[in-house]
Formats: C-alpha cells, sequence, structure tokens
C-alpha cells in the first residue's frame, strides 16, 4: 500500500515513514504543503496521512483542495487538537479519520489498513473523454461502438480510469492484478496495456495509455491527434 505523508516536523516525520515502512506500507514523505500536493497529483496513493498543523496552509485546506479537485484518496488527519470541533471541521473538509498526538504507530497502521480496505463508491460505468467502461458488463464503447474485455484488461483499465492523468507505476498495476487472483509479470502488464490501448484505438477513443520511461503509465486525452505510445 502506498501513502503520502505530508508532516512537518521532520523527526515526527521520519520515525512515522520509517514505523510505516517497517509494516509493510511505500511511503512519501514530505515537510511542505507545495511538495505534497505536487506528488498528490502525479501519483496515485492509497491512503494519505496529513498533519492538520503546516506551516502557512493547514492540512485542512489541502484536503479541502484535493477533495475540490476529485481526489478521493482516503485521508487520515494527525491532529494535537482533539476537540469535537475540530474533528467535525475536518470531516466536514473530506477527511475519512482522525488520530490524535501522541499516537502508537500500531493504531496508525491498523487504521490505516482499515481505510485501504475499504470498498469504493463507484458508479457502474466510468467515463473519460468520449470513452465509457461498463463495468457490470466489462465492455468499453464509444457512442454505439463497443468491445468487450478480458478479466486482466478490465482490472488494469479501471485502474488508469480511476486516476487519469496522474502516473500508475507497473507495481500498483500488479497490486491490482494481484488483489483479485490474477498472476502477473511485468511482461503480463505491458501485454495488458498494449491491449487495452489498442482496443481504445480501434474504437476511434479520445483517450489514450501513454508509457513514462521509468515512471510507468498515465492514461491522457489526446488533443488534436494521437500522441505515441510505447511499452
Amino acid at each position: 500500500m502506498r501513502a503520502l505523508l505530508i508532516e512537518d516536523n521532520v523527526r515526527l516525520g521520519e520515525a512515522t515513514a520509517r514505523s510505516l515502512v517497517k509494516a509493510g506500507f511505500t511511503v512519501d514523505l514530505f515537510e511542505t504543503v507545495d511538495d505534497g500536493w505536487h506528488a498528490w497529483r502525479s501519483v496515485t496513493y492509497e491512503v494519505a496521512v496529513l498533519d492538520i498543523m503546516l506551516g502557512d496552509e493547514s492540512g485542512l485546506d489541502l484536503l479541502a483542495r484535493a477533495r475540490a479537485t476529485g481526489l478521493r484518496t482516503p485521508v487520515l488527519m494527525l491532529t494535537a487538537l482533539g476537540s469535537v470541533d475540530q474533528r467535525v471541521v475536518g470531516l466536514e473538509r473530506g477527511a475519512d479519520d482522525y488520530l490524535v498526538k501522541p499516537f502508537a504507530v500500531e493504531e496508525l497502521v491498523a487504521r490505516l489498513r482499515a481505510l485501504g480496505r475499504r470498498p469504493a463508491l463507484t458508479a457502474d460505468v466510468l467515463r473519460y473523454g468520449d470513452l465509457e467502461y461498463d463495468q457490470g458488463a466489462h465492455e468499453i464503447s464509444v457512442g454505439e461502438a463497443r468491445l468487450p474485455l478480458s478479466r486482466g484488461e478490465s482490472i488494469v483499465l479501471e485502474r488508469f480510469l480511476r486516476h487519469p492523468d496522474r502516473v500508475v507505476t507497473k507495481a500498483q498495476l500488479g497490486d491490482s492484478l494481484h488483489s483479485l487472483d490474477q498472476d502477473y509479470t511485468d511482461n503480463s502488464i505491458q501485454v495488458h496495456v498494449h491491449r487495452v490501448r489498442r482496443k481504445m484505438a480501434e474504437l476511434g477513443a479520445d483517450v489514450t495509455i501513454r508509457a513514462l520511461r521509468g515512471l510507468g503509465y498515465m492514461a491522457i486525452r489526446l488533443d488534436g491527434g494521437r500522441a505515441g505510445a510505447s511499452d
């Protein structure tokens, strides 16, 4: 599980990150709102941990900004302020859970794992550009034209459509396949991506999947023509 951690207390942030890594998380730690916000917009995270007090901008303001732009990452707020009013404000701005400092690392790990297991509230049909993906039928369509997807292709495409215009790593795609009992290798991930991309092109969709060398893949809108892509 990949976690975003934004904490401006260097010692606390590093200690928390080490504990989460020891518990099996992949952690991206940032001390400032700007750095954390840049990462949040660019990388897919399963959970995020935000300190409520982050210098000039509070974690609550950052959370409100994230929710306003459509980021649905489950968020746990860390705070030294345990008042009911503070928790209510945070929940109203989109927080999923709270933990008051000082806290036990074991409780933080348990809460984050619980957040990561929550099923997403999703529609039956996911849309991006003119492409529609019917989750029940495992079909993609553009207008009246439709094509079926295999189970593996469906898993991969759903990951991209839930995080359009954001980097999805091979490891994250592998985690998605593995979570649904699908065997995978780097080669099989490339094959799934290639087949999904080919079916998008066959339908004439205005979206594609671009390979970003050394980073992973990203679902993008085509602007004024087809973008080149390679595995």
